[in-house]
């Protein structure tokens, strides 16, 4: 009989490769984007297969028939779920039953009984679910107990039937007026958020979560919340390389399957285009300099750093080395989803 450390070996594997066909599938669908000129709409065979380049969240606890119908059409790669996706002020059995259903619905309208199911889990206010499941305090409370965190997060998540987590945060906490990563960060310096980013990293992965490193190249400098604007960081390249990237890197090195991008822009590296529309900081230098394989998301498209429904950003985004975008957050729905497509 197999034993269990094979099972679980075995389990990640499958996701990585499930991760890794979606990543080839949306190659094949960003090489049909480039052929299409500036200002058209795409021309695709069919809605489902851009859809494969969606990671999308429902509106609440159960899905609409509305909803129903767009996943049907989209197919999109990924659902994740918000607090608002959970029932809140119920006891475990009726949330937990709740949520289950949702799921249920979503595999259904689909059409895959295996999907992959996100979260963001960092701690603080950014874990979704209700309680018992473990409220952690942010990050840097528990910086130098990342192990037996985690590990408690894997449990809890696994019987939620997650299996991608958007964590670690890779960002350095080194500017103190940051008003968005302050204590989501595992520390002030390089050397700390590297320590214990990889720390997470590795227990997720080893119990068949995948983790995202976000928010490339790095949002702990900033003085502005990119949920509600634009930041600009006049950080040149080789600063960045100096401190920001050095979390990133290792994550890179360990193998991290999964990079999230931070819509921030760095007008001494590209005037143009913020971090998720830009060539020059996804291709080369996640891409080519960093040696990055693995799969790229774009941040949430609901905040206002990014206009998410225009052709362009779209466009710049997968000539970028962008394979997924994430339909989610207060300003966008199902509905953005499908006119995005």
């Amino acid at each position: 009989m197999p034993s269990r450390k094979f099972l679980e070996k075995n389990k990640i594997a499958q996701i990585q490769s499930q991760i890794e066909c979606l990543r080839l599938a949306n190659l094949t669908a960003k090489l049909e984007g480039l052929k299409v000129e500036g200002g058209q709409t795409m021309n695709l065979d069919k809605i489902s297969t851009f859809g494969k380049m969606f990671v999308v969240e429902p509106a609440g606890p159960t899905l609409t028939d509305r909803e129903k119908r767009l996943l049907q059409e989209l197919k999109p790669a990924a659902i994740m779920f918000r607090k608002r996706n959970f029932l809140q002020g119920q006891n475990y059995e009726v949330w937990l039953a709740a949520y289950r259903e949702l799921l249920k619905q979503c595999r259904e309208a689909i059409g895959r009984e295996r999907i992959i199911v996100s979260v963001d889990h960092e701690g603080g206010r950014v874990i979704r679910p209700p309680l018992p499941i473990t409220p952690f305090p942010y990050a840097a409370k528990w910086a130098d107990q990342v192990a037996p965190v985690a590990t408690a997060m894997v449990i809890e998540l696994k019987s939620l039937g997650i299996n991608v987590n958007f964590a670690p945060v890779a960002d350095i906490h080194s500017n103190p007026d940051n008003p968005v990563i302050n204590e989501r960060s595992f520390g002030t310096t390089a050397k700390s958020v590297t320590e214990a980013a990889t720390k997470f990293a590795t227990v997720m992965s080893k119990n068949a979560i995948i983790p995202c490193a976000k928010h490339f190249p790095g949002h702990g400098d900033t003085k502005q919340d990119s949920h509600f604007g634009l930041p600009v960081l006049e950080s040149t390249l080789d600063e960045l390389r100096k401190r920001e990237l050095i979390p990133f890197q290792a994550l890179v090195d360990m193998g991290i399957p999964m990079v999230m991008t931070a819509h921030i822009l760095f007008p001494k590296i590209d005037r143009e285009n913020s971090a998720t529309c830009s060539k020059t900081i996804l291709h080369d230098l996640l891409r080519k300099e960093m040696g990055f394989k693995g799969v790229i998301i774009a941040d949430a498209l609901g905040m206002k750093a990014i206009k998410a429904e225009e052709y362009d950003t779209v466009a710049k985004s997968l000539n970028a080395s962008l394979d997924l975008f994430l339909v989610a957050g207060d300003n966008v729905n199902l509905e953005s989803a499908l006119r995005i497509a």
